[in-house]
């Protein structure tokens, strides 16, 4: 394994990649934030710095390649997956638990960041025309045009615009952290946000294929955002498919799915992971609609979405509870139900800005009270409440 990462520092495929994916980048930081919540001892850090320091000198030396903070966060990863590889073979059976499912999980997010781009390219093909025409409609029925008001404020204030896009590209960075600490605390409270986290993504590409869709930056080019399309005209435009090239990625947003999930799953963790999730929920909702990235309703299908990925991986209330089945449900089929007024009703929604409005809102509703109702099922199983204690729950996003 550190022969493996000696070499990849001493590729140039390895360190221009680094370089200029930041996806790619933050895959492997997150690794190293992964390996410091499960072990964040002084010997642990300094074991860390020792192994970063080893790869940057290797990287160096391909000719004289330049270490700019991206490829430093990548090299760090790499450290961290070789210390947490070489933990896992030495450490004792009885302490195997806690680094093995942290290694597994290192594994299958670095390796996901490989498969996934290649599995969405092969997938678009087999969706030539995208239908973002019927996701602009919608969200101009609103009364406004939430991507292009976004993209106009990150456009006026460059700094904010960097900082969202810092968040959007460290999803796993939240995806670490949540499970990590999780895993603190035990598999079985890890091994639900495990499945979760790292399913989603092909889950969610099954539904890229029903509702191909890639983002307003994508559709309207030079001009988003600041020369959005009056209302008027989008309400009279004839809605059709188009012929574009891309990754099919917009509905429902993965990235807003994975905030949400992030902050359902931070709940019982430290608290500075639980604000760290509520930071990265809001500049997820900023720099999804901010970066052309997504249409407003794409993150609202994402809240069923998620619901119903909660639902099918929360083990600890078990099969039998009828709201998980009816959360798993609803979830499902207000996804599904989205999809075809959007692409089937798209007037519907110009009749009344209430219309449109209403619908959000009742989506939004009806998903936090059946998380909630799910969560209350599945604490008495993972939450000791011991005598004169009173386990207190609340509806929380």
């Amino acid at each position: 394994m550190a022969i493996g990462a000696c070499f990849a520092a001493h590729s140039l495929y390895f360190l221009t990649l680094a370089k200029l994916e930041y996806s790619f980048c933050g895959t492997l930081l997150s690794v190293a934030v992964l390996h410091l919540r499960i072990r964040h001892s002084p010997t642990d850090w300094g074991i860390l710095a020792a192994a970063t320091l080893i790869l940057m000198a290797i990287a160096v030396r391909v000719e004289h390649f330049p270490l700019p903070v991206r490829i430093c966060c990548a090299l760090v990863g790499l450290a961290s997956l070789v210390i947490l590889a070489t933990r896992t073979l030495w450490c004792k059976p009885s302490e195997i638990t806690v680094p093995l499912w942290a290694l597994a999980a290192a594994v299958v997010l670095v390796g996901s960041g490989w498969i996934l781009p290649p599995f969405l390219t092969w997938a678009g093909q087999g969706t030539p025309k995208v239908l973002d025409l019927y996701l602009c409609s919608f969200d101009a029925s609103l009364g406004f045009q939430p991507s292009f008001a976004m993209g106009t404020l990150l456009f006026k204030w460059p700094i904010l615009g960097q900082i969202s896009g810092t968040f959007y590209m460290g999803v796993p960075i939240i995806v670490t952290l949540v499970y990590g600490d999780r895993l603190l605390q035990g598999v079985r409270k890890a091994l639900p946000a495990f499945l979760a986290f790292f399913l989603v993504a092909p889950i969610g590409s099954l539904f890229y294929d029903l509702f191909p869709a890639l983002g307003p930056v994508y559709v309207f080019a030079g001009s988003f955002p600041v020369r959005p399309l009056p209302a008027s005209l989008i309400q009279h435009m004839r809605l059709e498919p188009l012929a574009l090239g891309g990754f099919r990625n917009a509905m429902p947003s993965l990235h807003m799915a994975w905030a949400i999930l992030g902050l359902w799953y931070s709940r019982g963790t430290a608290w500075w992971i639980r604000v760290f999730a509520w930071v990265f929920f809001v500049f997820t909702v900023i720099s999804t609609l901010g970066m052309g990235e997504h249409y407003l309703i794409d993150l609202i299908v994402a809240f069923p979405f998620a619901l119903m990925i909660y639902g099918v991986f929360c083990s600890l209330s078990g099969w039998k509870d009828a709201w998980r089945i009816r959360a798993i449900a609803f979830g499902f089929a207000a996804t599904i139900l989205w999809m075809v007024l959007l692409r089937f009703q798209p007037s519907l929604f110009w009749v009344s800005p209430v219309i449109p409005w209403s619908l959000m809102i009742l989506t939004l509703a009806a998903t936090l009270a059946l998380k909630w109702r799910v969560q209350v099922a599945s604490e008495p199983a993972a939450i000791p409440v011991t005598p004169g204690s009173v386990a207190h729950l609340s509806p929380e996003l």
